[in-house]
């Protein structure tokens, strides 16, 4: 079960709300922010991770912020780093994320929504791979058949996608007010 303790930093200060995004989108938005990020506490905390799940966390905060429309698009991750993350950099200190934090950060969000993936041996790989699986995850939302479990980074994505569904027809129709209520609605469903 998800909560503050447990993952070792609290996430009641990473609350979303509209005027942060720069396209209003059901696709896009809220819901589905507070989806990965979800996605990347769950994905984290049962893959073993530590430090990484801080980071992938404020990265999946901001990752979509910037988008101009629904469409596909490689730019928005990189429009983020350029006009989101300064605006939530200090919340991001605030959390505990130190400098090198904060280039963890800004990669993973340039990244998300590129096909090519960073090195391996790359120093934030590991946090670029949780943010890119926890918002595979919620491609339920553009189609049943969106999600290919053959890109999936992490094994235990693969355990997930019954759970991302569920999380998602629980949510899709109203935002829930708060990342707190997605947590509740997590626990709801039978958090893996």
């Amino acid at each position: 079960m998800l909560s503050s303790e447990k993952i070792g930093f609290s996430y009641l200060p990473f609350q979303l709300k509209e005027a942060y995004f720069d396209h209003h989108s059901y696709l896009h938005g809220i819901s589905h922010t507070y989806r990965v990020m979800y996605h990347v506490l769950n994905i984290g905390r049962l893959a073993g991770l530590n430090h990484e799940i801080k980071l992938a966390f404020c990265a999946a905060f901001i990752h979509d912020m910037a988008r101009k429309h629904d469409g596909y698009c490689i730019d928005h991750g990189v429009w983020a780093t350029k006009s989101k993350f300064p605006l939530f950099m200090k919340l991001f200190i605030e959390t505990g994320v130190n400098t090198e934090g904060l280039r963890a950060i800004k990669l993973a969000v340039a990244n998300h929504s590129i096909r090519h993936e960073i090195r391996k041996d790359h120093p934030f790989s590991t946090i670029v791979a949780l943010l890119k699986d926890a918002d595979a995850l919620d491609r339920i939302r553009i189609g049943e058949n969106n999600l290919k479990p053959e890109y999936l980074r992490f094994p235990v994505s693969l355990t997930l996608i019954d759970f991302s569904k569920e999380l998602y027809h629980c949510t899709k129709a109203e935002t829930p007010v708060s990342f707190d209520e997605m947590i509740e609605i997590g626990k709801g469903i039978g958090t893996v």
